[in-house]
């Protein structure tokens, strides 16, 4: 769903085209490897500058879009695992065996390496990268092959040394393209929130968008935090921790409006609900502009136009009778003013106008940011027959030792290094991952091969260097966004470059057979020692109730210690995401039956309800906490906490079939007061985790 029409949609639309984070780091990648290409290639030649060039693209694999102090040791160890794996292919050319031995070693410690996560996964293909460049420097001598891996290294260091300059000089830029990317997938979340309050809509549907949109928010604030909360406070850093935290309020208020959503779609009158929409797709159009404020020159914050829209909402809502329904809708509304306020003050931020540098919490920001898990015995505990990683690295190895086979047994007729790495890149744990990739190669170096062949016999040399850093660079941009994109940019920089430095060679159909082959090849492998992720849910389910768990007992508390309550908040929220990103890809595992995927999108739904409601009790306490006695407010609150803590169980027997919900049952409480309308509250929270539990329960251990 687009933003409102205006007169400045397109050139926004072009902005968030343009203006996004992979797309400049891809830009910087392609201006460092062409410095290093440029500053070689003119006192050395250009077979000096190829060499050279293939360390700087190797190590380039890991220039990702990331906190500055992480960088130099990622740096570091790049250089030297992939200067070590070069020198071994190129020592080992000569002989078919030992050539076998690096492949197998090289292709296990890769697929082992995912143990570590995505920082590591990046690393690997890197390495794999050096593998094969390595295989392609034709063979000579000792000295030679010594030679050929020092200027590697040169270029490997050469382009860490320029990189890291850049990252230095662009800290700030890239603290903000951080903060842009949450924006805009915050605003995105909002237009698909909006569709929350149109009846006519299913709620299964509606709520699907929801957490589609809503898990893509979750990585994106994630990364936001990993990059902003990093490093020490200096003034420029700590005006983005500030608009970090403010979009983190921003966002809480948000998802505790949540709560009654149920309740407004069932009984709100059709004009309330219409501004309720307009108001939540005018905050998502403002948020789009914040975002777009905070990287591109030429923009300025926008206007408060859900202002307008808030003072709407007002009029209609005072137009309803004082009923229970109006109870409801004061919550809301409440809420989303809440939000409003945060908006506003995020908008101070970005122009500006707001110092927040002496409001910042009294936390350790830190607790909030993923660190690199570097522990041996995080490895060690995959070292097991039924480990997925274990069983990954076996398939994987068995893959490319055939893909060699083949080289080794038809050297006029496939290049081997094209299909060990299209292997390496397609193949992943996940079925449904490598499945996605096969096609996405597949169609990338399709049109990336058409596309080359109509450049090609047209372009002077000069221009095919250019085409080769542009192709370069989209590669790299797009290798983590969307990997179609990334295959187009490599055949073009791949069957370029090849003309280049050959102008009778083209190898157009054998890129292509090449990529058939090593596709087909990583699907067909896929099917030996399967870790189908089906048999993970129940691992996922019952660390999804653990964190509900303890997210409750901190939402249910008079006065949570707030850096407690944030981490259990994100820690509930982040095991939600996993498997709403697991039930997604879960769609393409053979044998996985509809019944099943309908049982996990109703635990996500109602999980996300649950997650509403826990986030709406601290801000109902703060904005009606005054009218109720502290003394009532505790014992309605511990009481409740103790039966939803004993509700979140994976034993069904210990649960009633789980029913659906009715909000709108309990209007006939009286809401107008505040504890009867907190007593309303904690009493959905009681059967919201009733239902999750039930649902759980349902999942792992199947009728």
């Amino acid at each position: 769903m687009l933003a409102p029409t205006d007169s400045r949609a397109l050139p926004r639309r072009v902005a968030r085209l343009f203006f996004r984070h992979h797309v400049e780091n891809g830009l910087a990648v392609a201006i460092c490897l062409a410095i290093v290409g440029i500053a070689t290639g003119i006192p050395f030649g250009l077979d000096t500058a190829v060499l050279v060039g293939t360390g700087a693209l190797c190590v380039s694999v890991v220039d990702q879009p990331g906190p500055l102090p992480g960088k130099l040791p990622v740096f570091v160890a790049t250089i030297i695992a992939t200067g070590a794996v070069s020198l071994l292919a190129g020592f080992a050319g000569g002989s078919v065996w030992e050539l076998a031995v690096v492949i197998a070693v090289m292709s296990a410690g890769f697929a082992l390496a995912t143990a570590y996560g995505r920082t590591a996964l990046v690393f690997g293909i890197a390495g794999v990268l050096s593998l094969v460049l390595g295989m392609a420097v034709p063979l000579g001598s000792p000295a030679e092959v010594l030679r050929h891996g020092a200027l590697f290294v040169a270029g490997a260091a050469s382009y860490a040394v320029l990189a890291l300059i850049g990252a230095h000089l662009f800290d700030d830029r890239n603290r903000r393209m951080f903060l842009n990317e949450a924006l805009l997938a915050f605003a995105r979340y909002l237009y698909v929130r909006a569709q929350l309050y149109d009846p006519a809509l299913p709620m299964p549907t509606a709520l699907h968008d929801v957490i589609e949109a809503h898990g893509a928010l979750m990585e994106r604030l994630q990364a936001a935090r990993n990059a902003i909360f990093a490093g020490r406070p200096n003034p420029h850093r700590r005006r983005w921790i500030g608009g970090m935290l403010a979009l983190l309020d921003v966002y809480e208020a948000v998802l505790a409006s949540d709560a009654d959503w149920e309740t407004l779609r069932q009984t709100a009158s059709g004009d309330v609900l219409v501004r309720f929409a307009a108001l939540t797709r005018d905050l998502a159009h403002d948020m789009e502009g914040l975002a777009l404020a905070l990287v591109v020159p030429t923009a300025v914050v926008p206007s408060d136009r859900h202002v307008a829209a808030l003072k709407a909402l007002d009029a209609a809502f005072a137009a309803t009778p004082p009923t229970e329904v109006r109870a409801s809708l004061r919550t809301t509304r409440d809420a989303i003013a809440v939000a409003v306020r945060h908006v506003q003050l995020l908008a101070h931020i970005v122009a500006g106008r707001a110092d927040r540098a002496t409001a910042l919490p009294d936390a350790n920001l830190i607790a909030f940011v993923q660190t690199a898990d570097t522990r041996f015995a995080t490895l060690r505990g995959h070292l097991t027959p039924t480990s997925p990683v274990m069983r990954y690295a076996i398939r994987l190895t068995l893959a490319m030792l055939a893909g060699y086979v083949l080289t080794v047994a038809m050297p006029r007729y496939v290049h081997g290094g094209w299909i060990l790495l299209t292997i390496a890149l397609i193949m992943r744990a996940n079925f449904a991952v490598t499945r996605q990739r096969r096609n996405d190669r597949i169609v990338g170096t399709l049109i990336g091969c058409a596309v080359a062949a109509v450049l090609v016999p047209v372009m002077p040399p000069t221009a095919s260097l250019v085409l080769i850093i542009v192709a370069a660079g989209i590669a790299h941009a797009y290798a983590t966004v969307d990997y179609r994109v990334a295959s187009f940019g490599a055949s073009v920089m791949a069957l370029v470059l090849i003309h280049l430095l050959d102008p009778t060679e083209f190898l157009l159909t054998d890129r292509i057979v090449d990529t058939l082959i090593g596709a087909g090849l990583s699907v067909a492998f896929s099917y030996f020692l399967p870790s189908w992720e089906w048999r993970d849910v129940p691992r996922l389910v019952g660390r999804l109730i653990d964190a509900d768990r303890v997210f409750a007992a901190e939402a249910l508390s008079t006065a949570p210690v707030d850096q407690r309550y944030r981490l259990a908040r994100k820690r509930a929220l982040d095991n939600f995401t996993i498997i709403a990103t697991t039930t997604r890809r879960l769609s393409s595992e053979p044998g996985v039956r509809q019944r099943q995927l309908a049982s996990l999108n109703a635990l996500l739904g109602a999980n996300y309800m649950l997650a509403s409601d826990l986030a709406s009790v601290q801000g109902l306490l703060r904005a009606r906490g005054r009218e109720i006695k502290p003394d009532d407010a505790r014992t309605a609150l511990d009481a409740t906490r103790t039966r939803t803590l004993d509700l979140l169980t994976l034993k069904p027997e210990a649960l009633p079939a789980p029913a659906r919900l009715r909000r709108r049952g309990w209007t006939e409480m009286p809401a107008s007061h505040a504890l009867a309308f907190l007593g309303r509250r904690l009493h959905h929270i009681e059967r919201a985790a009733q239902r999750t539990a039930a649902l759980a329960a349902r999942v792992v251990q199947p009728e």
